[in-house]
């Protein structure tokens, strides 16, 4: 039998799929009670034609398969699927959410990007400690990234960037250790990158020196707090309210960079099948942050997962603290 309290989230990301039941408390909040997620890498080996990799699709489905049965196992009244990244990109794309719901009976909905940027707003807001003020919030994914612009509470600009963890690596660092060329290469492409769409924010007013810190959010971010906390077991309330300056971040990137993947997978707090994303999305957060002139970065655990839940759940209020 069903609980009638007990609902679930689930993203299926361009590198991980991840899925959180929580239960409902009242008619304001939620409290997570099993959160599960798997690294299937849809965004691997994106075809130069626009097509999901089959390995990467089977990998995917396998997992989606495995969290149909703990939802049913768990049973849980309703499930609220999303997709993002690469699915939007592809040519196959809704092929592949066609056979996720032949073979799962997972029913997903595909975001838009300035619709993902809005509910990874709420989810972090949901868990940004209370005290913190926010006003620039960046979740850094396999194939996109989300920047939000706050003021007095609102969003004043979003910008959705097709840059992100897979696809920068697969495209610049080809090399175990990565080569000084290949971190040259990556490191052009992200300035003209990030500073075509830093003007769009510069145009509307946006001015460097910020005096709160950047706020982030995702696979990459989460785990360089991790990483810096020295991490053996992930533990999401450590994560929550962890700041790292800039000068950390590019001490981290310069110690990883110089070890073989094998040996950064021995790192604490490095989640296995990230040994050679983290280097590609820790060079895009260094960057983001020098264009927009923020020295800190603070790191919140939640964010589209528990945004979805929160629209769904909650839709006429605004985000609750928990």
């Amino acid at each position: 039998m069903e609980s009638p309290s007990r609902f679930a989230s689930l993203d299926i990301g361009s590198n991980t799929v991840r899925l959180l039941l929580a239960e409902r408390r009242g008619e304001k909040t939620f409290r997570p009670i099993r959160i599960e997620r798997r690294i299937t890498r849809l965004g691997g080996n994106f075809s130069l034609a626009g097509y999901l990799h089959p390995e990467a699709v089977a990998r995917t489905i396998a997992a989606l398969r495995d969290f149909a049965t703990i939802l049913k196992t768990e049973q849980v009244a309703k499930t609220f699927a999303v997709s993002t990244g690469v699915v939007r990109e592809a040519r196959n794309g809704d092929r592949f959410l066609e056979l996720v719901r032949e073979e799962t009976g997972i029913l997903p909905r595909l975001l838009r990007g300035e619709e993902e940027a809005r509910l990874m707003l709420k989810g972090v807001l949901w868990g940004v400690p209370v005290a913190i003020p926010v006003q620039m919030v960046i979740d850094i994914g396999g194939w996109s990234t989300e920047i939000i612009w706050i003021q007095h509470g609102n969003i004043h600009k979003t910008v959705s960037a097709p840059l992100g963890a897979v696809s920068l690596c697969e495209k610049f660092l080809k090399s175990d250790s990565p080569k000084t060329a290949e971190i040259e290469s990556l490191e052009q492409s992200l300035r003209d990158s990030v500073q075509k769409f830093f003007r769009e924010f510069a145009e509307e007013g946006w001015r460097n020196g910020a005096p709160s810190p950047l706020v982030g959010t995702a696979g990459t971010i989460t785990t360089l707090a991790a990483i810096d906390l020295k991490l053996n077991l992930y533990a999401p309330e450590k994560v929550t309210g962890h700041q790292i300056s800039t000068k950390r971040l590019m001490q981290i990137f310069a110690f990883l960079a110089l070890l073989p993947k094998e040996q950064r997978h021995l790192i604490p707090g490095l989640e296995e099948g990230r040994e050679d994303l983290i280097l590609s999305g820790t060079k895009l957060l260094i960057q983001l942050m020098d264009f927009f002139g923020f020295d800190n970065l603070l790191i919140v655990d939640s964010g589209l997962l528990e945004g979805v839940l929160v629209d769904r759940l909650f839709p006429p209020n605004s985000p609750s603290k928990k």
